[in-house]
């Protein structure tokens, strides 16, 4: 078959549908009824809607901020516990420790403390660090690993840790 033919025939298809869904229409009833609406009074007002008082609720929010502003440093450290408002607190453990970490380092340059958190988190152990203010403002990164809800799970990792990485871990009480 040549190329004009089929061409053609194509074209004779393409006619024929066209033909197939648009005549129908044409000769259809009176197509879709018109509908009659009423006609819009001229003196209707819309309702009046009374504004609302806008009542902000009382908070304590500003006391909240100024209590936190005495708390912090200008540099954003706690002045209790030296951590830098917003990261996980670790300190000392006492008898009402109920979550525990276990610090594996700490560093004063921040690149080897995230190196050696990633390191630890490529091999398994969610891993963080925090930073700390030391005695006349050196500022520490510390890298622990936690938090555990129990002690013997935590020493028991620390000793794991101990052999894997060759540094000395410390159990600390983790948050406030």
């Amino acid at each position: 078959m040549s190329e004009q033919t089929r061409y053609r025939i194509t074209g004779g298809l393409f006619l024929l549908a066209i033909a197939i869904i648009f005549l129908p229409m044409l000769f259809d009833d009176d197509g879709v009824p018109s509908v009659e609406l009423a006609p819009v009074d001229a003196g209707y007002q819309p309702p009046v809607v009374e504004a609302f008082e806008e009542t902000v609720p009382e908070t304590d929010l500003a006391a909240r901020v100024q209590a936190l502003r005495q708390e912090a440093d200008d540099q954003g450290f706690h002045r209790r516990t030296g951590t830098r408002i917003g990261e996980p607190v670790l300190s000392l453990p006492d008898d009402e420790t109920g979550v525990w970490a276990i610090q594996l380092g700490s560093f004063s340059e921040a690149g080897k403390a995230t190196a050696f958190r990633d390191r630890l988190r490529a091999d398994g152990h969610e891993a963080f660090t925090s930073m700390f203010k030391r005695g006349e403002g050196t500022i520490m990164h510390r890298v622990a690993v936690g938090p555990f809800l129990s002690e013997e799970r935590a020493s028991s990792l620390a000793t794991d840790l101990e052999d894997q990485y060759g540094e000395t871990p410390k159990l600390m009480a983790f948050g406030n």
